[in-house]
């Protein structure tokens, strides 16, 4: 059987640029002054994002209709919706629950600020 939270699942690139998130992939948020990764405009139910912080603040953007389930809280739908690291070592994993559009977060360190 397969483990979702098995590391060896996906990669992890350390990002120091904003840039756009690609499905099954982890990142490490590296710049002092922050990045921003943009949810991918296209996902299969199943697909997950991980972001590990260790340098600044990171925010995780959406797209056109996507939203961010965060227990009982979801965030704005659409391009205005966000979720922020209040620290630079916060972290966040997401899985898509509904192709392209709804992910929800399945654990996260921290406390992320949510718009």
């Amino acid at each position: 059987s397969s483990d979702v939270c098995s590391s060896d699942l996906m990669s992890w690139t350390e990002i120091v640029a904003s840039q756009n998130a690609s499905n099954n992939e982890g990142y490490i948020t590296n710049l002092a002054g922050g990045v921003t990764l943009t949810l991918p405009v296209t996902a299969s139910v199943g697909d997950v994002i991980r972001i590990a912080g260790k340098a600044g603040l990171w925010i995780l953007a959406q797209n056109a209709l996507q939203t961010v389930h965060f227990g009982n809280q979801d965030t704005t739908t659409g391009i205005g919706g966000t979720l922020t690291a209040t620290h630079a070592r916060n972290c966040v994993e997401l899985v898509c629950t509904t192709a392209n559009t709804d992910w929800d977060v399945l654990s996260s360190i921290g406390i992320i600020a949510k718009v």
